[in-house]
């Protein structure tokens, strides 16, 4: 599902913005931190919703944008339907190491333009993980998005969710992957058969129910042998509570 995606497109050989290929579809309440990051009325990347105020997503989702042109969708699990609410942006504070060429530190805060109510059944925050979280290889994560659900970027405006494994640091390291960094951690399917894909960007790998990664790039929508590659949440968590307060 989710590590099909996004990265890919946006860059030739790096991947960009993703969907979810496999999994399931959600039901309403099931993510309520999930969001989606709208352009001119469709959807764009995912995000998580961390505060009342603002929303995790990865910096290439919002690099070049303008807020204004731009909006969050909150409470949805089914674009189509217009559910949700539909909120405004303020800002967009994105991570100064950002480097768009190995999306290295891809990483970016929402700042919306007004605060949502939380604790409902379709809308709530998620708990970020802390800077010193780690897991062992295997550990089971999920992952969620609008994106798309197969390698064709089919779009079906419902969310989907997933588990993929995590990777050992002894495989996703440079010698394998090239521009794999520090601030990025690995997890798909051996199979390629989940994973996100185009349009899942910016959204959640969850991992004990704690914002763990954030879907950044990969080698398209389920490649066999390859995993996706996550912003890694704990590497960059005092630069979120510095900007955010989280």
């Amino acid at each position: 599902m989710l590590v099909c995606w996004i990265f890919l497109l946006i860059v030739a050989h790096i991947a960009s913005a993703s969907r979810i290929i496999g999994g399931q579809f959600a039901t309403p309440g099931q993510f309520p931190y999930q969001v989606s990051l709208q352009l001119k009325g469709r959807h764009h990347c995912g995000g998580s919703l961390i505060s009342e105020n603002f929303i995790v997503t990865a910096a290439h989702c919002t690099m070049g944008q303008s807020p204004s042109l731009m909006r969050v969708v909150v409470g949805a699990t089914d674009l189509g339907t217009g559910e949700g609410q539909n909120v405004g942006i303020s800002q967009f504070i994105i991570h100064p190491q950002y480097n768009p060429q190995n999306q290295d530190y891809d990483m970016s805060l929402i700042k919306l333009a007004q605060a949502v109510s939380l604790g409902s059944a379709t809308v709530d925050k998620i708990e970020l993980a802390s800077a010193d979280s780690n897991f062992a290889a295997d550990t089971l994560a999920t992952i969620s998005g609008y994106g798309a659900i197969n390698g064709n970027l089919q779009l079906p405006n419902r969310l989907k969710f997933a588990q993929v494994q995590l990777w050992s640091r002894d495989y996703c390291n440079p010698q394998n992957i090239p521009g794999v960094t520090d601030r990025m951690i690995c997890a798909g399917h051996p199979s390629g058969q989940v994973s996100s894909c185009q349009g899942d960007s910016g959204g959640p790998l969850v991992v004990e129910n704690k914002l763990f990664g954030v879907v950044s790039w990969g080698f398209g929508c389920g490649a066999e042998g390859k995993p996706a590659m996550y912003t890694y949440v704990g590497a960059l968590r005092s630069w979120i509570k510095e900007n955010s307060g989280v």
